[in-house]
């Protein structure tokens, strides 16, 4: 019986229209403090607005207001104000594709670790041997959630940590991209599918994202927050949006852009300052970051957080060229990792891509959200191996690990160079 492979595409010709912008009522306060002061919810209840998020620590809040003025009448204490804006964290063309599959002979009880090639590249095989599973290790995922029922993910999803910042959802997966990831760092060894970068990682499920592939600017900042707090020591964002520094009328100013990026500088820097590593893909839009003029990309330019670009190969050859589709930039790249590549109609096209699991199997995409989740895995085994480092610690073995591809030294597509992970703990 030909069983149904989903693939996610995440092929751009426009940048510019990846990201969509609105109101609603709501408005992100960020004191600049590390904690809200104690008057706060005064001062916002003077102003004439309701409280919806409080981030005590660091000192961030969102509210409703009925008109942008009240909201903005806070700035008089020093405050930046910014409307909570909708970014659409995904590609709008990375949708689920339906493709009928011809793997006949692969049976629902094989594991399809055949078809993982991105696994036997990075020698996480060799890692395994050692005994280094991503045991101890605990990693966010911050996504459009985790379809927790599958068998590869069920027993490795901290439920009692996981959480939705989406309202009125739990941290389900309806979507399919979260599930994705999360199989790619840590779906367990259990011979019934595919198995993680770090199988005996914990996975911590935190829902950023609607259905859709949007969510709000505060949402994202909630979630790298809860994780903090929940003891995550390192944290996926797989997600990406762009802003124009000299704002995008009638949504938001250029001073409310740049207020966005302080935030979410803000925010990663706290998580960085608590111990944790914040690991965002580059984004899938053949973008220079070296030439990025007017243009800023959140996540993965926000503070101390770490950009992953994609390799993958072209018939399944030449697995070490950079993917078509990745962005890049030497002052954004920190490593390259394996994200798939989907030229189509190349040769084996689909077996390009990364295989993980997804909503009630398994699915092919590509994209730099899979290649930042095998750093994640990486990072998880060196933990694994050596226990709790810092982040500057984690991310830097992760780079003197690395194989040096391309230019010597640090280049555009492969900034310190792609990942390795038997280098890492060996």
């Amino acid at each position: 019986m030909k069983r149904t492979i989903f693939v996610g595409l995440g092929r751009m010709i426009l940048f510019l229209f990846i990201a969509a912008f609105a109101f609603g009522g709501q408005w992100i306060i960020d004191t600049g403090l590390n904690k809200l002061p104690e008057n706060f919810k005064e001062k916002v209840s003077q102003a004439n607005g309701t409280l919806v998020v409080t981030m005590d620590e660091p000192g961030i809040a969102v509210a409703e207001f009925s008109t942008e003025s009240d909201a903005r009448s806070l700035q008089t204490y020093g405050w930046k104000v910014m409307p909570d804006i909708e970014l659409n964290w995904l590609p709008e063309n990375e949708t689920m594709l339906g493709v009928e599959s011809t793997m006949e002979h692969i049976g629902s009880d094989e594991p399809y670790y055949r078809y993982q090639w991105h696994l036997p590249l990075i020698e996480a095989d060799k890692a395994w041997d050692l005994g280094v599973k991503g045991q101890g290790a605990r990693v966010a995922v911050l996504d459009s959630g985790i379809w927790y029922p599958h068998p590869d993910l069920a027993n490795r999803i901290d439920h009692a940590s996981s959480a939705s910042f989406v309202p009125g959802t739990t941290y389900m997966d309806d979507n399919w991209h979260g599930t994705h990831v999360a199989g790619i760092i840590a779906a367990a060894d259990n011979g019934r599918g595919v198995i993680g970068v770090a199988p005996e990682a914990t996975l911590i499920a935190v829902k950023v994202m609607n259905k859709n592939g949007a969510g709000n600017a505060s949402w994202a900042c909630s979630g790298i927050i809860h994780a903090v707090n929940v003891g995550a020591d390192v944290i996926n964002l797989s997600i990406g949006g762009y802003l124009k520094k000299n704002g995008n009328p009638p949504y938001y100013t250029a001073s409310d852009a740049a207020a966005v990026h302080t935030l979410y500088n803000r925010v990663v820097n706290w998580a960085y300052g608590k111990g944790v590593l914040v690991v965002c893909a580059a984004g899938n839009e053949s973008f220079d970051y070296d030439a990025s003029g007017t243009i800023i990309h959140l996540p993965a330019e926000a503070g101390a957080a770490i950009a992953i670009s994609a390799t993958g190969p072209y018939g399944l050859q030449d697995f070490d060229r950079p993917a078509h589709y990745t962005n890049f930039g030497k002052s954004a790249i920190w490593v390259a990792a394996p994200g798939g590549d989907s030229i189509f109609p190349g040769p084996t096209w689909m077996y390009d891509m990364i295989l993980s699991d997804s909503i009630g199997g398994y699915s092919f995409a590509s994209g730099t959200s899979q290649a930042a989740p095998v750093v994640c895995g990486i990072a998880a085994l060196i933990i694994s191996k050596y226990g709790k480092l810092t982040p500057g610690e984690l991310k830097n073995r992760i780079a003197q690990a690395a194989l040096d591809l391309g230019k010597k030294g640090r280049d555009d597509y492969y900034g310190r160079g792609r990942v390795n992970a038997y280098n890492a703990v060996k």
